[in-house]
């Protein structure tokens, strides 16, 4: 599954690439859930979803780099650059994580870490519905 994951967001990031909102509605559960760094950040259902990550990659601007992590259940999708030092108060030392926990070909949570070590153990320890507490290192 692990390779299975990592094309399966290959194929996520080509579609967001290309701006291809069918596709990338396609890759998601309806209820979908992304959890922010903080609690609060947080939205609900594939459209918001979509809004978010694209408002956050025109947001971002430039990457220095991506790296594409595969798990059983997830996969980690690990950005960084000169743009991608902190959000809001957290610092971001490496960039960020976000963990997509992956389900049946679609996607059914989207977690945010500032921290590598935790993503792993997150993507790694939980099923396909990932959730962890939070305090800038993964969310309920």
């Amino acid at each position: 599954m692990k390779r299975t994951n990592i094309e399966f967001m290959i194929g996520w990031l080509d579609a967001l690439r290309r701006d291809d909102v069918d596709t990338l509605k396609a890759m998601l559960e309806p209820g979908v859930v992304w959890h922010g760094l903080r609690t609060e950040w947080s939205c609900h259902g594939a459209q918001a979803v979509i809004d978010t990550f694209a408002g956050r990659r025109e947001e971002i601007g430039e990457i220095d780099s991506i790296e594409l992590i595969g798990a059983e259940h997830h996969a980690i999708l690990h950005a960084s650059g000169k743009n991608l030092v902190a959000v809001e108060d957290i610092a971001l030392p490496n960039g960020i994580y976000i963990v997509f926990a992956i389900r049946n070909g679609s996607i059914t949570r989207i977690d945010d870490y500032a921290d590598r070590q935790a993503a792993l153990v997150a993507a790694e320890d939980r099923g396909p519905d990932l959730g962890t507490d939070q305090s800038g290192v993964g969310a309920n």
